[in-house]
């Protein structure tokens, strides 16, 4: 498998890198969730825009001058994808691309990079308008409601892949600990015979939580440990999960 280089940070060797995803509506509130992150328990950083109501760039000004040389990841979830905000696809494409500026990593659902790719020639796809602007994609897929077959989640990562994203990423809800075991079954699928770069898997909720510690074993790049609000259900503490992680290592 290969690896991903951003920045100094190597995704796909060694332990997976925590990501600490930053929770804020306003630059106050950004101010302090800039203070909660622990630099030892902190690979790289997710900005999650869709939380946030003020501009994005003083904020991702910010975030870089904080941060120094860590990679940052740019996020907007709409609500139809779980997230906090409504825009098209126009609108959403414009915003990311604007961050292009000061982040490292753009995360863009699955749906939204086919539905780009659909439109007329004359448009790029947008994870090529990305990796013109020297910013690499992580592409991902959720299901906020159930765990799909083994065959779906594969599938998506495969698509990923097709369409260039550079790490691949795939969240879904478990509905009990079978649903659980299903989703480190197709991450060893992965690990072992499907993916040919760096790829994030993860169970949701407290039920998924082990997965979120488990990467070393399964495969996965990065985990998304928290420092203050919790950007999706089941996050650890990013200092517990740092503990953790070098204790199964």
């Amino acid at each position: 498998m290969n690896t991903v280089t951003v920045r100094d940070l190597v995704l796909g060797e060694g332990l997976p890198k925590i990501c600490v995803p930053i929770v804020a509506h306003t630059y106050a509130e950004l101010e302090a969730a800039l203070d909660e992150i622990d630099p030892d328990a902190c690979d790289l950083v997710e900005f999650r825009a869709d939380f946030y109501f003020e501009e994005d760039f003083p904020a991702l000004e910010r975030i870089r001058e904080k941060i120094g040389n860590r990679p940052l990841l740019y996020t907007i979830r709409t609500k139809e994808e779980g997230g906090e905000i409504d825009l098209s696809q126009e609108a959403y494409e414009a915003r990311t691309l604007a961050a292009a500026e000061w982040i490292d990593l753009a995360d863009i659902q699955l749906g939204r990079i086919h539905f780009a790719a659909s439109r007329s020639a004359v448009h790029s796809s947008v994870v090529h308008r990305l990796h013109e602007k020297g910013v690499k994609v992580v592409g991902s897929w959720h299901d906020f409601d159930r765990t799909p077959p083994t065959e779906k989640l594969i599938l998506a990562v495969k698509q990923m892949q097709e369409e260039g994203c550079d790490i691949c990423k795939i969240a879904v809800m478990p509905e009990n600990r079978q649903d659980v075991i299903r989703l480190i079954r197709a991450s060893l699928q992965l690990q072992e015979q499907e993916a040919d770069r760096p790829f994030i898997t993860l169970s949701m909720g407290n039920l998924g939580r082990i997965t979120r510690a488990a990467g070393n074993f399964t495969g996965s790049c990065i985990t998304y440990g928290m420092a203050g609000k919790q950007s999706a259900p089941g996050q650890i503490n990013a200092g517990l999960l740092r503990d953790i992680l070098r204790a199964l290592s």
